[in-house]
């Protein structure tokens, strides 16, 4: 098989026939695709089944115990036998050229990971997402760009001769894994075009309100500092720490209807960590990579300004 597809599900019956349909529908002919149900309660199943009645020999469908994303996409690892592995999150979907052109762009520069840009959804909104790693071929832009596995494929031998797994049950799982992938490639390559269809949906993990969890980007970041092949990346490091640590996961916890004193508590623990790790931080030669948007929260969250940021989101969400 030229690409293995590797799509964890979980409570997603509403939006799962969507996704299957666009990846049965590939024009590339010579894929895999691996569903790893994680123990969803919904109905979920059954929809699988029902594609799994049509397309035999496409699909490939695996039940496990609940032990998340993570633990889901390195199983789907283990079953396929693909040339270059894609993973598709279950609520999400894809052009039905994505694959075939992202493997053409892989096979003919004979490249380890190709990154394409996506749509953000919204409701019926679609915002075309590309960032800024598109407009050059240097490969340290990979850095810069999504730390989602969903907008890349990778070259499975990169994965199992790195060892690269995700880390299972813990929100921002993508971050080590993408991080150290990037790492680790020898030839990385950009398509400037969205090819993936990217759900924002208040149900998803990302906006739940349990915010606690947001510190888990900490367990993230530790991992990241440990990984030997990442030291020489330690300014790259430490401007993704700013941006997904101080910026977004801090934002995230402000903006949160929850515990006000609990709020106030893990914001410290962010902001403690980015001093203590990363002292040097308000001097990092990327912060001109940030947007106007962010640019602003950043300065706001200099000057300890919550309330304003607090408003602001409340402002942008009437």
């Amino acid at each position: 098989m030229k690409i293995s597809i590797i799509v964890p599900v979980y409570n997603v019956e509403e939006y799962i026939d969507r996704c299957l349909a666009s990846l049965v529908n590939q024009s590339l002919e010579d894929v895999e695709i691996i569903i790893v149900n994680d123990g969803s309660p919904d109905n979920s199943q059954s929809i699988i089944d029902k594609y799994v009645k049509k397309n035999p020999k496409k699909i490939k469908s695996f039940i496990q115990e609940n032990g998340g994303q993570g633990s889901a996409r390195n199983f789907g690892l283990q079953q396929a036998t693909g040339e270059y592995i894609a993973y598709v999150d279950s609520d999400d979907w894809i052009e039905s050229n994505m694959l075939l052109e992202m493997y053409e762009k892989a096979s003919s520069e004979n490249l380890d990971i190709v990154i394409c840009g996506s749509y953000n959804v919204k409701g019926n909104d679609k915002i075309v997402e590309l960032d800024n790693i598109f407009f050059s071929d240097n490969q340290k832009n990979a850095f810069f760009g999504r730390m989602a596995v969903w907008n890349k494929i990778y070259r499975r031998s990169l994965l199992i001769d790195n060892q690269l797994k995700f880390r299972s049950k813990v929100w921002y799982e993508d971050v080590d894994f993408t991080l150290r992938a990037v790492a680790n490639a020898t030839k990385i390559g950009y398509i400037n075009k969205p090819l993936y269809n990217y759900l924002i949906r208040e149900g998803s993990t990302m906006n739940n309100s349990n915010i606690d969890r947001n510190l888990e980007i900490i367990q993230a970041f530790e991992q990241v500092l440990q990984s030997k092949e990442l030291k020489k990346y330690r300014e790259i490091v430490e401007f993704l720490a700013i941006d997904h640590i101080y910026i977004s996961a801090m934002v995230r916890v402000l903006i949160a209807q929850a515990n006000r004193k609990r709020k106030k508590i893990i914001v410290q623990k962010l902001y403690s960590y980015i001093n203590d790790n990363f002292s040097n931080y308000k001097h990092n030669q990327y912060l001109y990579l940030l947007s106007r948007n962010r640019k602003l929260i950043y300065h706001l969250l200099n000057i300890k300004q919550y309330w304003l940021i607090q408003l602001l989101f409340k402002i942008k969400r009437r």
